[in-house]
């Protein structure tokens, strides 16, 4: 096993910049032995030195086709490059066609081993591109790549592809001095504010549902409910409570709370078990005033079980055969198959070292259902139509729901409580917030499956708590997220993409909602780099021209300026997803990421994180022009006291770097390696914190300003089948302002030299100071 020793540095500053170290291993195209071409759409010109695309020819429904390959053996496993070229791409700009530039081993076609991708929709010439990617150690045959999605004409020139990373490393000094230097205004976070609970008249009673049909007897009892919520309503009762037992629940229509106030849900321990073709279990829409507590959902697994824990029994050349090790014979003979995700035994949750994902039935209707065949009680053979990435003895857990229903949905609610809640099970999003809710508290609410049945290994079958927009002023204390399919906190409002069109009009891309853009509603036009235009206008109507492409006509109040790029990033100002408190919280064993933040005045304290499948923390903006755009930038935004164990367990990163926390966007497609130099998330802070087993980078940071990491502490013990030369460092580009100061490193002879790697093209104002290596006993 390859170690590294916490070594005690001289130098503060070490030059790692490729043009001192690096060897250029390509400067044009004049050596053919060196690449391949695909000869039918791809050719150099005469001198040899400009790579000419034209998958013009390709049939219509041509989807993804390769067009240059670096050679095996021209690049090493594990081994930093830069690439370096100008691109034209001809004719209108169009977001069904682009250049797919990649990191990909040579003999393999499909996306799993990937550290590079990135799109071009249109280029300007005169520009320089840079693509920075390090390649894999899964194979030994990893190439650079040129595909396109569908027929372009493009050409690359200036084409030079070098060893090394263009970066500079800033080490951590052996004896450095507490750094006490102006760290300029640091960030506050959310202020803190109250969640006001209901205010029930002097003459309102308390109902109970057993009056109406509620029984442990029934075999559904959502209309004795709904009919009990519906006498409250009329009524004016104060409370309404359900009685200890388990209810069974059946119909595919949702409770509805609509519209009422000063009301409060007492569950007394009940446990409503569900079993539905589709639909939300609980609504709350518009409603003041109003506290849920103390009861359980949980689904019925013994008839249809939600996800199952399966493991590889045969590999054909377009099959896997699959066997469900929990049941000697599985229940149900028509199981969808939504997505396979690599399990974990030891921790019984998915993300391990080098696993992947595969979807399959992803969304019912959009995607297609795969051919299967019971080879038996619990083996049961699937077919793989592309690349088939399965080998005998892997673990997955299995999904058989994803996108579908919901455990409680929220819709304009203001000053709602939600407490001692426990979610066992549900299909969907455990919690989702839409509209124009404001004023909410999540306290001692709990997602956690039974720890007495070894199959319920997933708790909701997608986020958490998915927050789609919102008018913000959110807190949620003393909660446990764990074993969800998707991350455990999602808050964002929703963006979209458009291109001026006339005077007064912009004409929109892919934007779904175009409700929530109704007249007198204030939007705010950012360039496609995210800084600002000068423009923020009141909406005056709105024309959709295709729905199902999202694209619609918005007309405003006032002129509509130039755009300097692809076109601007709408900011709809009706919604404002701020002042969020997290604190106290756990979060645990999920698919995906522990929280994404996508707001404003946030703070998020005294926490524990563990084992988030793909890190723990992203701050981020972005935009894409075929599936979503989320986020208005980040600002003022307090991270303190929390503990971060095995947060990237799967080693997901951005750039080919595993980390931990991920500051940065995504811009035209998500994933994207696309960065702006304007600092669209700014003032951050991170203090006093704890990581542990950081088995990649601490913290990549991007399209940042004003960003601070000090009083925190690194301990890495563990180690990785594959260690990562950059294991507990940072990376910084495209960024401002960023101070490193004052951690702690536990020394270990796991871990290289720490320090921070930066862009020095596109870095500026960064601090490295006051960092120690302490011994574990310090």
């Amino acid at each position: 096993m390859r170690t590294f020793c916490l070594l005690a540095m001289t130098s503060a500053c070490l030059s790692a910049l490729s043009a001192t170290a690096d060897t250029r291993i390509m400067t044009d195209f004049t050596d053919d032995t060196q690449f391949v071409l695909n000869s039918g759409t791809s050719k150099l010109s005469a001198d040899g030195k400009t790579l000419l695309i034209d998958s013009r020819s390709l049939p219509e429904n041509a989807v993804w086709s390769w067009q240059f390959r670096t050679k095996p053996g021209l690049l090493k496993p594990d081994t930093n490059y830069v690439a370096r070229f100008r691109c034209r791409i001809f004719g209108e700009r169009s977001e069904d066609r682009c250049l797919h530039f990649l990191s990909r081993p040579f003999s393999y076609t499909g996306p799993e081993h990937d550290t590079l991708r990135r799109n071009l929709y249109s280029a300007e010439p005169e520009q320089m591109q840079k693509m920075v990617f390090r390649t894999g150690t899964d194979m030994e045959d990893y190439a650079f790549q040129i595909h396109t999605l569908r027929r372009i004409q493009a050409e690359i020139s200036d084409f030079t592809l070098e060893e090394g990373s263009g970066e500079l490393f800033t080490a951590m000094a052996a004896e450095p001095a507490h750094y006490s230097g102006d760290l300029g205004a640091l960030p506050t976070g959310a202020k803190e504010f109250t969640v006001e609970r209901p205010r029930p008249k002097d003459s309102a009673v308390t109902v109970r549902a057993v009056d109406f049909g509620f029984s442990e007897d029934a075999e559904d009892n959502t209309v004795a409910l709904k009919n009990a919520i519906k006498h409250c309503k009329e009524s004016g009762a104060a409370v309404l409570e359900l009685a200890p037992g388990s209810y069974r629940m059946t119909a595919d229509d949702a409770v509805v709370f609509d519209a009422m106030s000063d009301f409060t849900l007492d569950g007394k321990g009940a446990k409503l078990v569900f079993l539905k073709k589709a639909g939300t279990n609980f609504l709350l829409r518009y409603c003041e005033r109003v506290v849920l507590r103390d009861f359980s959902f949980d689904w019925d697994w013994s008839v249809d079980p939600l996800a199952s824990v399966v493991e590889v029994v045969g590999v054909g050349e377009k099959t896997v055969d699959f066997k469900f090790l929990d049941y000697e014979r599985f229940p149900r003979r028509d199981p969808r198959i939504a997505i396979v995700s690599s399990f974990d035994p030891v921790t019984r949750s998915v993300g391990i070292e080098g696993g992947f994902d595969r979807g399959f039935e992803f969304v019912v209707g959009r995607n297609p259902k795969p051919e299967t065949e019971w080879l038996g009680d619990n083996v049961l053979r699937v077919a793989v139509n592309h690349h088939n990435p399965f080998q005998p003895g892997q673990l997955f857990r299995m999904q058989h729901y994803y996108y579908d229903g919901c455990g409680i949905a929220m819709n304009g609610n203001r000053h709602l409580t939600i407490e001692d809640v426990h979610i066992l099970s549900c299909t969907g999003h455990a919690l989702l917030v839409d509209n124009i809710q404001q004023y909410w508290h999540f306290l001692r609410v709990r997602i956690a499956a039974p720890a007495d049945d070894p199959r319920r290994v997933i708790t909701c079958t997608a986020d958490h708590c998915h927050i789609v927009k919102s008018r913000g002023f959110f807190k949620m204390e003393d909660c446990e997220f764990s074993l969800g399919a998707d991350d455990c906190l999602n808050v964002h409002d929703t963006s979209g993409f458009a291109r001026k069109t006339g005077t007064h009009t912009v004409t929109t891309q892919n934007v779904r909602g175009i409700s929530a853009y109704s007249p007198g509603s204030i939007v705010e036009l950012r360039q496609g780099d995210y800084s600002p235009s000068g423009f923020r206008s009141a909406v005056t109507g709105t024309k959709t021209l295709d729905a199902k492409k999202g694209i619609h006509e918005i007309s405003f109040a006032d002129p509509v300026p130039e755009q300097h790029y692809d076109g601007f990033v709408m900011f709809n100002w009706t919604f404002d997803s701020r002042n969020v408190i997290v604190r106290n919280c756990f979060f645990h064993d999920n698919r995906a990421r522990g929280l994404l933040l996508l707001g404003r005045d946030i703070t998020v304290e005294n926490n524990l994180f563990r084992h988030n499948e793909m890190g723990a923390i992203k701050i981020e903006t972005g935009y894409t022009f075929n599936v979503w755009s989320e986020g208005y930038g980040v600002s003022n935004v307090v991270i303190r006291n929390n503990r971060f164990d095995t947060v990237n367990p799967r080693d997901v990163g951005n750039d080919g770097k595993a980390r931990d926390i991920y500051i940065g966007v995504y811009m035209k497609s998500d994933p994207s390696t696309e960065r702006t130099q304007y600092p669209i998330l700014s003032d951050l802070l991170f203090e006093g914190n704890t990581f542990i087993d950081s088995f990649g980078l601490i913290a990549f940071i991007s399209s940042a300003g004003n960003v601070t990491f000090r009083d925190n502490v690194f301990v890495n013990n563990t180690p990785r089948r594959k260690p990562l030369p950059f294991r507990a460092s940072f990376f910084v580009t495209h960024a401002t302002d960023v101070r490193i100061v004052n951690n702690r490193y536990v020394t270990s002879p796991l871990v290289p030299p720490p320090g921070v790697y930066s862009d020095p093209d596109t870095v500026k104002g960064l601090i490295v100071a006051g960092n120690r290596i302490v011994s574990e006993k310090e």
